[in-house]
Order: structure tokens, then C-alpha cells, then sequence
């Protein structure tokens, strides 16, 4: 979804810079609620302010809602069909490498001097073997990028 995302309102429209679009993603990760869905009303609301974010709260949690449970639903007459596990397992992989695509592409265009990679780094080890809250590190790496990076711009 963050692909998609990236690719249509950056790339084709236009309508945010890879910046904002950063910025969206961020916000999203750290608001209390499924992550996709809070950068989705962080764009919305960007865009087109209160009928934005609105419009985006009712496509995103009426769709997925909706097929979420058709989805459930199948799962559960279905899940111990040989074929299903089959088609999971391939599907499960297949995530896998397209969130390994998401992480390069953003390291990519984000990370842009040393400082910046050793916040990524920083973060990483944190999460994976510190297992911190990811909550309290991002609100701990925007203090310490005010810190490092002061009230400048770009």
C-alpha cells in the first residue's frame, strides 16, 4: 500500500513531494491505529483538510472492512484446503520482498548523509534488538533530530 501510495500521489499526480509523503508515513506509524489508515488520513487531510481526512476515514474503513470479512469468511470454510496453504505461503513470501522494497526506496530518497544513517541504524537496533517501544523512539529521535539538525531547513 505504501508503494501504491508513493507511486500515485508523488510520482504520477504530484499532488505531495516525497517529503510531505515522509512526513505522512511517520505520523501514521506513530497515531494510535492501524498504521496504512493514519498515513491515508494524514494525506487527506493534506490535500483537502477536514473533507479530506473524512473522505479518506470512509473509503479506507469501509472497503476494508468489508472485505475483510468476505476475506475471513473464506479463510474459514477454506484454511485447510492443501491449495490455500499453498497460495499463503507464496503470498507471505511475496510480502516479505515488497516490504524489503518499501524500506530500500525510502532509505533511498531519505537517508541522505551519514547523521541520517545513524538514526536509521540507531532505530533499527533499537526495535530489533532492544526491543523498544516504537512510540517512545520515534518521539525520542524527533527530540534528538531537533537536537542534531536545530531549527534549519532541508
Amino acid at each position: 500500500m505504501l508503494t501504491f501510495f508513493e507511486r500515485e500521489l508523488v510520482e504520477k499526480r504530484k499532488w505531495l513531494t516525497h517529503d510531505e509523503y515522509i512526513e505522512s508515513v511517520a505520523i501514521g506509524q506513530m497515531t494510535p491505529g492501524p498504521p496504512i489508515v493514519n498515513t491515508g488520513i494524514c494525506i487527506g487531510y493534506k490535500l483537502k483538510k477536514i473533507k479530506g481526512a473524512l473522505t479518506t476515514v470512509a473509503g479506507q474503513a469501509f472497503t476494508g472492512t468489508v472485505l475483510a470479512i468476505l476475506l475471513a469468511a473464506f479463510y474459514l470454510k477454506a484454511k485447510d484446503n492443501v491449495l490455500l496453504i499453498s497460495i499463503m505461503k507464496g503470498v507471505g513470501a511475496a510480502v516479505v520482498g515488497l516490504l524489503l522494497s518499501v524500506v530500500y526506496k525510502m532509505a533511498r530518497k531519505t537517508i541522505k548523509d551519514y547523521k541520517t544513517a545513524l538514526f536509521a541504524l540507531a532505530a533499527f537496533f533499537a526495535l530489533a534488538v532492544f526491543k523498544l517501544n516504537p512510540i517512545g523512539l520515534i518521539l525520542a529521535s524527533g527530540i534528538l533530530g531537533l537536537v542534531v539538525y536545530g531549527r534549519r531547513t532541508k
